[in-house]
């Protein structure tokens, strides 16, 4: 695999990280003749083997790994399931084409999707909500309720109803090159603010207009996922207020985060313009101190034999926040014929056996913080690899609204030309405010 882990790539790359293949060819055989459905939480209809089919956003050849190790369980229900990858470019993009497919007639009986992707979902409802089913499986009722962190299953609710079992999750924390920081006799603090953050770039920055530059740091420039580690950082305040339902755009706060991260590339020169940036190469090269990444960062560095790198805390402004999180998870749709055989397959693809497996390989955070404590997950990436989970206490969920496929777009596009000096960070933003709130005013309307 390449070493290259480029700058865009987000929670929804990981797969491309953990070697991402096509799509496959989505159900290619036809389901037998289904007898009616079953009765949420109720007995299961009289039948035969139960085949059921669905999709997810990781890698085939990571989803068959999960199937092979949950098929004795499933094989003692007597359910089939086929599943296929489904590739996107983004959280937006794989919510349309789980909308498409649906609308299309494939069958989907499971499926993964990122908080990103759920409130549309939960608007079409094409997700069922899986409180109805719990009574059918007290274990796994508990493993959710015991097991998972509050606010992981908090992110996968529309209007009160857990639409999805979490299964991975990430934050954004900072990781430094070790023998950068060493060779130069500086340390990095397990948390800093802002000040003390900027002072530590001009340490570590050398920046000459040669090849040899050496940039302290490199951050997203587009994307709700990455840009929201820094906007939340100050006071918590997002592109969007709280309750999902207007711009925030200028929000004084939401200006000054932009304007501190415009500084670092114009005015500091630490940092260099995001566009373009291979920040993973550059990384392990020597020539970028610092980056902003989820733990899927980890694992593509590992598989190179570069060990030379920790994480600490996203430096911070003010507030009670320390990152920024999101969470996928799997859920049943209400199309499906056998809901419980269906919410059986998504708790064991959510489950322990298959959690581990992801750690095995690489990648995400598992939503267990069973799995979370255990040494494969510890001692599989940075030292400091407990501050992933730790950081749940202080972690506010990426916003998502309903339009989320549209909003996302909409502030992308505004962003990138301050990073390259083109427009102001006011003025930036006083347009996308204007085209954000038209957006938020159709849902109201």
């Amino acid at each position: 695999m390449s070493v290259s882990i480029q700058k865009k790539l987000g929670r929804r790359d990981f797969l491309k990280a953990a070697g991402l293949a096509s799509t496959g060819v989505l159900f290619v055989a036809c389901a037998p003749q289904a007898p009616a459905g079953d009765q949420p939480g109720g007995a299961p209809a009289d039948k035969g083997p139960v085949a059921l089919r669905g999709t997810g956003s990781m890698s085939i050849d990571m989803i068959n790994q999960f199937l092979g190790v949950i098929k004795p369980k499933l094989d003692e229900k007597n359910i089939t399931l086929e599943m296929t990858a489904t590739t996107f470019g983004a959280w937006s993009e794989y919510a349309d084409k789980i909308v498409t497919m649906i609308a299309g007639g494939e069958q989907l009986d499971v499926l993964m999707i990122a908080i990103e992707g759920l409130g549309l979902l939960g608007e079409k409802n094409i997700l069922a909500d899986l409180g109805q089913y719990m009574s059918t499986e007290p274990e796994i009722e508990k493993m959710i309720n015991e097991d998972i962190h509050k606010s992981l299953t908090d992110m996968l609710r529309y209007q009160g109803k857990l639409l999805e079992i979490p299964f991975s999750w990430n934050n954004m924390i900072l990781y430094y090159n070790t023998k950068v920081m060493s060779d130069l006799g500086v340390e990095v603090p397990n948390k800093m603010n802002w000040d003390d953050f900027l002072t530590l770039c001009k340490e570590v920055a050398d920046v000459k207009g040669t090849a040899e530059d050496r940039y302290a740091y490199s951050f997203w420039g587009q994307n709700f996922f990455g840009m929201h580690a820094w906007l939340f950082m100050n006071d918590g305040q997002g592109f969007l207020t709280d309750d999902l339902a207007d711009s925030n755009c200028l929000n004084p706060k939401v200006l000054e985060t932009l304007q501190y991260l415009a500084d670092l590339i114009l005015v500091h020169k630490v940092s260099p313009n995001p566009a373009g940036w291979a920040e993973a190469d550059q990384f392990i090269a020597g020539n970028l101190g610092m980056f902003t990444c989820g733990r899927w960062c980890t694992e593509g560095m590992i598989k190179n034999g570069f060990k030379d790198f920790d994480i600490a805390y996203q430096p911070h402004k003010s507030g009670p926040f320390t990152t920024v999180a999101g969470t996928d998870g799997w859920g049943i749709t209400t199309k499906s014929k056998y809901p419980n055989e269906a919410f059986f397959a998504a708790a064991q693809l959510s489950g322990p056996d298959c959690s581990l497996e992801m750690v095995k390989l690489g990648g995400n955070i598992p939503a267990l913080r069973s799995i979370a404590e255990r040494a494969e997950f510890l001692e599989s990436g940075p030292k400091n690899s407990k501050i992933f989970y730790e950081s749940l206490d202080g972690a506010k969920a990426v916003p998502s609204p309903t339009n989320f496929n549209i909003v996302e777009p909409v502030v992308n596009r505004h962003l990138m030309p301050i990073w390259s000096g083109e427009i102001s960070v006011e003025d930036a933003m006083k347009n996308a405010h204007a085209e954000l709130q038209a957006e938020m005013d159709k849902l109201k309307g």
